[in-house]
């Protein structure tokens, strides 16, 4: 047996593809909140100009830094975002405070490039386009500023210290001019040169600084902003595409959440790694119940109870021949699994005997094969008749013998002589016999029955009948030593309830206190036996058998 510890990929398919709707419907979700995200979301809009920097006196090499070469692109790219810059945009924009607009710019550094891809994001083209130009002209501006403030800075100090030169070289000069005849002007006219060295050299460096000044440049906007066509936020397929990669997930996990939470039973599958019960039989959810819920030979149900039937009869060998059918809560599921293999049984030629243990089922055997229900198998074991006067032959198999619940069903339960002696007469009379157990969720009188039985079958109800429910009734009947052969798996609906077929073809309707809770009655797509009732016929070769040599009863119809 295949315990969930042995779980494939295959199973785990499988559980999805039992709460498909639950995953699709998860994901359905998901992608109607993603559009409704993108349907909400403010549009914005992106304008991007790409600026190329070039060096300035100012630019120095920085150690470590991620670009090569004079200009630190990573520096220049935060001075973009800069509140000096920011303000600067302002003023060209006259709209929105420094600190918001610097909230909407971003710049981007193309690798192995001296540029910066400026980019504005606002509510309209537009202004998204504008407030590109603004941010791209005032970092200009304000770099050419910086160089040309550093460079004036320059100009200023050498000027200061050539008018100092100046002053000393008209000092010197007057001493030269206040020297006597005698004295000697050399060390004088010494330093008179070199001093106007210097000035000469302070006069060189400052021409050439207020050249690079009117040269100076910056930068200079090598792509100009483009008015947007389309937003970039929200984006449609991004949106859905994360709603999506939520949603399968969040689906997923909870159709494993809903398989490992489910109280019932819902699938073969199920009883196998929830219950540890073999199965043994399962009939389709499109296989549709009628009033009558003995399949026909053809039918698609029928077609399983068959299959059952070849398995049981190679399972049972020698003198096994007494099968135990027992529900696990109350309802006609045993009953029906009971009729339906019966039949199987009796079509094959076996001769069966269809036994009535559960009185307190809605629709029993008699219903099922329209024969009486008393006398019954109470009133043989309280000793009111003999099990032959109890035995009715089924109206549309004649080999299949029907022993109803008895009048005396509520006053007298099963005993373990009783139920031994019952089935050794019913089996030493060359017969199969399955017995229609009462559910094990409210009676122990199926393990009673079993323990005098050869094998023993579970009738589960999809969607009705708990899984530990199952289990428990699963381990009881291992608790005994008759071999537990496995479940059959019945649908949900099994159909109306309200009337029966009574022999010879007429229909009576049961009582409100016995009627079952089935759905509306649909169009029957699996025909069930169609056969008109069989007479009794003396001489007849397969006419029941009398058990203890007490003549066989004739069908209900005949004798009424």
């Amino acid at each position: 047996m295949r315990t969930p510890a042995a779980r494939t990929l295959a199973d785990y398919g499988i559980i999805a593809r039992r709460s498909w709707w639950l995953i699709v419907g998860t994901v359905a979700v998901a992608l109607a909140a993603g559009i409704c995200y993108t349907a909400a979301t403010e549009k914005v809009y992106e304008s991007t100009a790409s600026v190329l920097v070039m060096p300035t006196a100012t630019d120095t090499d920085v150690a470590g830094a991620r670009t090569a070469g004079q200009i630190n692109l990573d520096t220049e790219a935060q001075l973009v975002k800069s509140t000096e810059v920011a303000q600067a945009a302002a003023e060209r924009l006259e709209g929105p405070p420094a600190d918001e607009l610097s909230q909407q710019v971003s710049v981007t550094v193309p690798p192995n490039t001296s540029v910066l891809k400026i980019s504005f994001r606002a509510a309209d083209p537009e202004t998204a386009r504008a407030g590109t130009v603004a941010f791209s002209e005032a970092y200009l501006a304000h770099r050419m500023a910086a160089a040309t403030a550093s460079l004036e800075g320059s100009i200023t100090a050498t000027q200061t210290s050539l008018d100092a030169l100046d002053t000393e070289i008209g000092g010197v000069e007057d001493q030269l001019a206040s020297l006597d005849d005698g004295d000697d002007p050399t060390a004088l006219e010494s330093t008179l040169d070199n001093l106007n060295r210097e000035a000469g050299e302070l006069e060189s460096h400052i021409a050439a600084l207020e050249a690079e000044q009117s040269a100076v440049t910056a930068g200079r906007i090598i792509n100009q902003p483009t008015l947007p066509d389309s937003p970039v936020s929200p984006n449609p397929l991004f949106n859905l595409a994360a709603a999506f990669g939520a949603g399968l997930p969040l689906g997923l996990m909870l159709a494993w959440a809903r398989h490992r939470l489910a109280r019932r039973v819902c699938y073969p599958a199920d009883l196998v790694e929830r219950c540890e019960t073999d199965v043994l039989g399962s009939v389709p959810k499109s296989v549709k119940f009628q009033r009558r819920e003995v399949f026909g030979a053809y039918s698609p149900g029928g077609r399983v109870f068959s299959q059952m039937r070849n398995v049981i009869s190679s399972q049972l060998t020698g003198e096994q021949r007494v099968v135990v059918v027992a529900g696990v809560a109350p309802g006609p599921a045993a009953s029906v699994v009971a009729a339906n293999l019966a039949t199987a049984m009796a079509r094959a030629g076996d001769r069966v005997t269809a036994v009535a243990a559960n009185p307190s089922t809605t629709v029993g055997l008699p219903e099922l094969f329209g024969t009486e229900p008393v006398p019954g198998l109470a009133d043989v074991w309280s000793g009111r008749v003999d099990l032959s006067e109890a035995m009715q032959a089924a109206p549309r198999q004649p080999i299949l013998s029907v022993v109803g619940p008895g009048a005396a069903a509520r006053a007298a339960g099963p005993t373990s002589e009783a139920a031994a002696a019952t089935f050794a007469k019913l089996a030493e009379a060359g017969r199969f016999v399955i017995v229609d157990a009462p559910p094990l969720s409210c009676s122990a009188d199926a393990q009673l029955l079993a323990a005098h039985a050869d094998a023993v079958i579970l009738a589960v109800q999809s969607q009705r009948d708990s899984v530990s429910e199952t289990s428990a009734a699963s381990v009881a009947m291992r608790q005994i030593d008759t071999p537990l052969l496995g479940a059959v798996l019945l649908p949900s609906s099994l159909g109306p309830m309200g009337n029966v077929p009574m022999p010879g073809g007429q229909t009576r309707e049961l009582p409100r206190s016995r009627r079952g809770t089935g759905s509306g009655m649909s169009a029957d797509e699996t025909p069930t036996d169609s056969l008109e009732a069989v007479d009794d016929a003396p001489g007849r070769s397969d006419a029941p058998v009398p058990v203890d040599g007490a003549r066989s009863r004739r069908p209900a119809a005949e004798t009424r």
